[in-house]
Order: structure tokens, then sequence, then C-alpha cells
């Protein structure tokens, strides 16, 4: 029975709409040393879904932008380009978290706010560490969209509730990513990492989703280990957890791989905090 779950899982990575390839011209743009913004403008309104969500996050008090932007040129110019990079791909997210993920205990707003938020604490842990350009677009990308596997999972989770619920109880020790490993046979963390890997993403990203709940597997890789720190904190913080909100702690050994010293950990929980209540103020 678990085996063709198994297979039924992996089948519907197919069914979930490719990433759009207006993003990644977009930020293909973002790399060069001169960036024109008229030609990045005329991308990203070619998908009018992006477009819809890049000018509603910029507007958000998160941003702090001193006037209201009606259009993408005006927000390229208030903006720099590590912000224009992350609104493009939170726009991205916010299409594929367009549903409630009722297996999770989580609504579109919750998910889509807890991976803006993890990208946002990421940004500020790669900033500190000193992180080149070139790695912190790896870092928005792989933390926005390091839930993703969930929209695949969800439909099995709603199937198996009671399955997962009745093993949970039993097992108060374990946090839910091993209740999925008990019940399907497969995290969202994997799943997540196939889907990407079927869109092409970098190694490092797919990598990064796929061992984002895996504290052993995230040492392997400074990029993962960020993203995992970042989905930790945001959990601890209750934003967008669903049904495993405030059941992590944070592996010290995580700490020292990334040389944090316990009192930079306050500065990003206040960060996290702070903005997804600005986000929210915009977006409730």
């Amino acid at each position: 029975m678990k085996k063709q779950i198994l297979e039924r899982i992996f089948n519907k990575v197919d069914s979930i709409p490719t990433f759009p390839k207006v993003a990644f011209q977009a930020l293909e743009i973002l790399k060069k040393e001169d960036v024109d913004f008229k030609e990045l403008e005329r991308i990203v309104k070619s998908d009018p879904g992006i477009t819809a969500n890049f000018l509603r996050i910029v507007n958000s008090p998160a941003f702090g932008l001193p006037q209201k932007i009606d259009s993408l040129f005006k927000a390229f110019m208030f903006l720099g380009l590590n912000q224009i990079r992350f609104i493009i791909v939170a726009s991205v997210a916010k299409n594929y978290f367009n549903k409630d993920l009722i297996g999770y205990g989580l609504s579109t707003e919750n998910i889509w706010l807890h991976s803006l938020v993890c990208g946002i604490i990421a940004e500020e842990i790669a900033f500190d560490i000193k992180f080149s350009p070139a790695k912190i677009d790896t870092i928005y990308i792989a933390s926005i969209l390091h839930d993703i596997g969930k929209i695949v999972l969800d439909l099995y989770t709603k199937l198996e509730i009671k399955e997962f619920q009745k093993i949970a109880n039993n097992n108060p020790d374990r946090d839910f990513i091993q209740v999925e490993w008990m019940v399907l046979g497969v995290d969202h963390g994997l799943v997540g990492a196939h889907l990407l890997e079927r869109w092409e993403f970098p190694k490092s990203i797919s990598f990064a989703v796929r061992a984002h709940h895996d504290v052993d597997l995230m040492l392997q890789s400074d990029i993962a280990s960020i993203v995992g720190l970042a989905n930790i904190l945001a959990n601890i913080l209750g934003i967008g957890g669903g049904v495993d909100s405030f059941n992590y702690n944070i592996p010290q050994n995580l700490l020292k791989e990334l040389n944090i010293k316990s009192d930079k950990i306050f500065k990003y929980l206040k960060i996290g905090l702070y903005k997804s209540l600005l986000i929210q103020r915009e977006f409730a």
C-alpha cells in the first residue's frame, strides 16, 4: 500500500506547472553587471500573475518605500537588486501556494508567509556570513521554495490524516517530518527536491530543499545549513508552521558549522517577527 502511495506521489510531481521561464529570464538579467531595467520590466510584465504579486509585495510596509508604487519600473528604481530578486521569487511562489494545505494545517497565507520569512531570515544570516551575491541568489530561491513539496504531499496527508494523527499521538517525540516517513515513506523535502530537479534548478538549491529538516544532511552544505536554520527559526516563531509549529530546537552543531554566536539568534528572530507582522498588515 505504501509503495503504491509513493508511486502516485512522484507521478503527481509531473502535474505541477513548471517554474515560469519569465522568472528564470528575469533572474538571469539581474546577474549582469549593468542591469537594463526597461528590459527587466518588459520580461516581468509578460506574466500578469507575477506582476500583480510583485506590486502587491513591494507595497508592503516590510520594504519601507516612501510612496505607493504603481509600476514595475518605478519599483526597480527604488529597490536594490537583492530586493528585486527576492520579490520576483516570492511572487512566483505565491502562485504555487494558492490553496490551503489541509493535511498540514496551513492556509494559503500561512504557507506563503512562512516561505517569505524564511527567505528574510536566510538573507540576514547570509549577509552576516558575507556570502557572495551569487550564493545569496541561491539562498533566496531555496529558502522561499523549501516547502514546495508540501503542495504535492498535501493530497496524501489529507487522505491519511487519521493515520498521521494516530502515529503523532503515539510518538510524541517524533516531529512531523518523521511522521511523514512513517505514514508515506517519504517527506516533503525529498519530494520538493525531486520537483526542483525536474525543473532543472541547480543541485545546490534542490539539495538545500532536500536537507532542510535533516541536520546531518544540511551540515554538508553552507547553503543548506542556512535554509535549514531559517526554517527552524520561522517555526520557533510560530510563523506558518501549521501542525509542526514550535516543535523545534536549534542544533548547536549547526550554529558551530556556520560560526554563528547564540546572541545573533535573537537578532534573526526579531527581524523575522517584525517583517512578518508588516507583511501580514498588507495582505490581511
